[in-house]
């Protein structure tokens, strides 16, 4: 026992103390090796707990014990490791309408990937089982949950303001009217208001199955 053997407990909440423990208890025995404390936390806190939980601790309590100096290094590491997994492990949840989901996920998810790298928000989708619509959960910071909330809503909102129509058009313009490599279609779309981002573009102008000698184009644009 140390002379001056001391101990603390720390208030954290219990959600964020895997963060704390970290992969195998990495983080927490780094702590333990560097200050020359024992960290505890308590029982339930998950796996990388094991040998480490005490029933007496409530679900938000860290104990950690040692020589003052070390005790005192391990609990500013802490709660400032606490703060940032607090920072870092916001979330938000909203839903979307089923019309909205194609476009919000883009050709191959190319148009959330691209909210995602944006954003730095990590972006989850879960479709309805009825098929109403879909729960969006983005989690990250503050900053970065609310510009991928804000990038995904204004996707809905151009959904929302779009209109559709159908026009046939005789298959022998078919090549013409795309153009190589799609390029006729994306000057097209631009030349009429729309966006000029390929990514934007995906969805608006369709090419409907047909065994008859004309071609179906389905048009989505703003009203």
């Amino acid at each position: 026992m140390q002379a001056d053997e001391t101990s603390e407990i720390l208030n954290i909440p219990a959600q964020y103390h895997s963060g704390l423990i970290g992969h195998s208890g990495k983080y927490v025995i780094r702590l333990e090796e560097k200050y020359g404390v024992k960290i505890t936390f308590p029982r339930g806190s998950g796996e990388n707990a094991e040998g480490r939980s005490r029933e007496h601790l409530k679900p938000d309590e860290v104990f950690v014990k040692g020589g003052k100096k070390g005790v005192a290094g391990a609990k500013s590491e802490l709660l400032e490791a606490a703060d940032f997994e607090k920072e870092s492990n916001n979330v938000v949840q909203f839903t979307v309408p089923a019309r909205a989901i194609p476009r919000i996920l883009g050709k191959g998810g190319a148009t959330i990937k691209q909210v995602k790298d944006d954003t730095d928000a990590v972006i989850d989708l879960d479709k309805a089982e009825d098929g109403s619509g879909a729960t969006i959960t983005c989690r990250g910071n503050k900053k970065a949950i609310a510009a991928a909330k804000a990038a995904i809503l204004s996707i809905v909102d151009q959904v929302g303001e779009e209109a559709t129509e159908v026009l046939t058009i005789e298959n022998k313009f078919h090549k013409t009217l795309i153009g190589g490599g799609g390029q006729g279609l994306r000057s097209l779309i631009a030349r009429c208001g729309g966006p000029a981002d390929p990514r934007a573009q995906a969805g608006l102008v369709r090419l409907c199955e047909s065994v008859s000698p004309l071609v179906q184009l389905l048009l989505t644009s703003t009203v």
